[in-house]
């Protein structure tokens, strides 16, 4: 560095114009390992000196991509437009999606897990992956789609998603919790670096690569703080569309973004809630991709999640009355319920009840408010025991019950909370590890443990 640097002077002296960058000091061809360690990279290939010494299987190179009909040096101003430019003709996948935009069903013959874990948002993703990467093994050169550097980030991501699982501990089999930890960290640390090299380009396939983290995030870290991964999302998607028609095309090219951006958004609103917290990170426009097929498999009505969406906006501060009143109207559509779904619902209905007045605190109406939050966790305690844990929506329970356990007043309702987190970390994939340990600080605080 120091040579280079007196060798630089020593030309401008002499009156001599520089040329470029001075040698090793380009950094953007090295390889994803000597990159992320700041190692000078030789460029050998398929591996290179510096990897092969450290006894690292060597990162990979960066493949540049050059978007259709774009000339390279366009003005930061198109650089923007670019990507939306060659969404026509590229991402294209031989995955099969149903009439309203979501993911079909595929086999998961290759994937050992349970019948219940089917409903899981990780199954879905490792088997959107696992589908992309066999139906274009053995076929792919230079000018097909999706691109190589898509097909690296997939096969990552499905890698990863296939460890999260099978890293799991199985009925009978004794843990390997070192090396299982390991190999999610390898697998992790690979996807990683393929999906910083997709959004150096803003390629929306990297869309698929931070939902895997979010799901991630989702199902085992602190609960309710979800956030990280949404903005990144939230940020990429900006790259491509600023309405709800252009992210529908954006779809069409995308394969299963639909039901990738419908899961953020759902994670942005439920995660609100939890939190107690307002401000959203997706616009209403976004939550217009939500339709009858999403709420059927999250077991929320449309008119539940609208309240919470309002919830989470803070319209309960700047208008009280009007939020009463719609938690009034949630409470009116609850029914005996007969189906998970209708039970599910009802839960949601009341989660709304007490997400509304966890955010009102009126000194002349406490014994009221005490007495309808009392009979909403009631309510829930009683559902949650009717739904079984092989129930499809068991995994979406997750906002209501938390609700519920934090505005808990009796040993009784934590003990059927408490049922419900221990379900869920024993679970095929567990989740939520942290739902339950919030729980309980609240029930210390309030003299109930």
């Amino acid at each position: 560095m120091g040579s280079t640097a007196f060798s630089s002077r020593d030309n401008m002296k002499d009156g001599q114009k520089q040329r470029g960058k001075p040698r090793g000091m380009r950094r953007d061809r090295d390889c994803g390992n000597c990159r992320t360690r700041a190692v000078k990279c030789d460029l050998n290939r398929p591996r290179c000196l510096p990897c092969v010494e450290a006894g690292l299987a060597c990162g990979g190179y960066p493949q540049r991509i050059i978007w259709t009909g774009q000339r390279s040096t366009s003005s930061p101003a198109s650089a923007r437009q670019r990507p939306r430019k060659a969404l026509q003709d590229t991402l294209k996948t031989k995955t099969v999606q149903d009439d309203e935009g979501f993911l079909a069903k595929d086999d998961n013959s290759w994937l050992d897990i349970s019948e219940t874990d089917k409903h899981s948002f990780v199954w879905r993703l490792a088997s959107f992956c696992h589908h992309i990467k066999s139906t274009n093994e053995g076929g792919h050169n230079a000018n097909s789609y999706p691109p190589v550097e898509v097909l690296r980030l997939v096969s990552c991501l499905s890698d990863l998603m296939e460890a999260r699982i099978n890293s799991c501990p199985k009925p009978g089999v004794p843990p390997r919790e070192t090396s299982a930890s390991m190999e999610m960290a390898r697998h992790h640390h690979a996807a990683l670096l393929e999906l910083h090299e997709a959004l150096e380009t803003a390629n929306p396939c990297a869309i698929l690569g931070i939902a895997a983290f979010a799901v991630l995030e989702v199902f085992d870290g602190a609960f309710g703080e979800w956030q990280r991964h949404l903005y990144g999302a939230k940020s990429l998607l900006d790259c491509h569309c600023r309405n709800i028609e252009e992210l529908e095309q954006l779809a069409r090219s995308v394969t299963g973004l639909t039901e990738i951006v419908a899961r953020l958004v759902w994670f942005d609103t439920t995660g609100t809630i939890v939190r107690g917290t307002t401000g959203l990170i997706f616009e209403d426009w976004h939550r217009q991709i939500l339709n009858d097929q999403f709420f059927r498999i999250v077991g929320c009505p449309a008119d539940a999640f609208k309240a919470f969406v309002s919830i989470a906006k803070g319209e309960a501060s700047s208008d009280p009355v009007g939020t009463c009143f719609q938690a009034m109207g949630q409470l009116l559509e609850i029914e005996s319920g007969s189906t998970d779904w209708e039970r599910c619902a009802n839960m949601n209905r009341c989660a709304v009840v007490l997400a509304t007045l966890g955010k009102l605190h009126s000194d002349d109406a406490t014994s009221h408010r005490d007495f309808a939050i009392l009979s909403a966790v009631d309510k829930i305690c009683r559902l949650i025991s009717e739904i079984p844990p092989s129930s499809p929506f068991f995994i979406h329970m997750a906002t209501a019950v938390y609700l519920a356990g934090i505005n808990a007043t009796s040993r009784k309702h934590c003990e059927v909370v408490r049922s419900y987190w221990h379900d869920c970390r024993s679970a095929g994939v567990p989740r939520y590890p942290d739902g339950l340990r919030r729980c309980e600080e609240r029930w210390r605080q309030n003299g109930l443990e």
